[in-house]
């Protein structure tokens, strides 16, 4: 298996996951204000027939958020797929998960309530060789990241359900970050890069979900 360096690519994903703890706190304020802004609606003056100044906050908001989404969502799967090819190549281990398929469950129904965790368990344990310690940060990730994901707003439609939710997101983008960070830690100190691959990573073209399930080993 060709080996891309991986430091550049986990720098990129810290970046966008801080990034993102910014613009989701600030969504949970923006919230906040909107709600502020329509408990306090004169009476007689019809919400539904009224643009706040806080709804186009909101809006904008609300739209670099999900751009930010895509771009960190891609680029979380890109980093989980490297990180699990580099391992398979350079550990010495043995791992269940192929690189496309560390990916890959997440798209599949039912699968990919336990099949990611599984997956990132393993790049976990892998990264951290002969170590001792637990699993605790990933089993938190990925609880978090299943009640964020549950879709309170599409049942509950209030303002106060989408601050619960952004809410919930800047624990989650926290707690990956800290995921991130530390299994990168330990890749860097128990894993040894092939000599001339260490400037390689502003080469790399995105990979779409499909391109990077086919390209793995099944």
């Amino acid at each position: 298996m060709e080996v891309k360096p991986l430091a550049g690519l986990t720098r990129t994903l810290r970046v966008l996951l801080k990034i993102s703890i910014a613009i989701t706190a600030t969504a949970v304020v923006t919230g906040f204000y909107n709600y502020y802004s329509y408990a306090n609606i004169p009476p007689g003056v019809d919400p539904n027939e009224t643009l706040l100044p806080s709804d186009v906050v909101n809006s904008i908001v609300g739209l670099i958020q999900v751009v930010l989404a895509i771009i960190l969502g891609i680029t979380f799967l890109r980093w989980i797929y490297r990180t699990n090819k580099n391992l398979r190549t350079l550990s010495g281990e043995q791992m269940t998960f192929t690189p496309g398929w560390s990916v890959g469950w997440y798209f599949v129904p039912i699968a990919n309530l336990f099949k990611p965790y599984q997956a990132m368990k393993e790049i976990w344990h892998i990264s951290h060789k002969n170590e001792s310690t637990t699993y605790s940060l990933v089993g938190w990730w990925w609880c978090l990241w299943i009640v964020s994901n549950f879709p309170v707003d599409s049942y509950i439609a209030s303002t106060m359900a989408f601050i619960v939710s952004d809410g919930l997101n800047v624990i989650l983008n926290i707690v990956a970050l800290m995921l991130v960070t530390r299994i990168g830690m330990a890749y860097s100190k128990n894993i040894v890069e092939p000599t001339g691959v260490a400037h390689g990573d502003s080469a790399d073209a995105p990979l779409s979900p499909t391109e990077i399930v086919r390209s793995g080993e099944f």
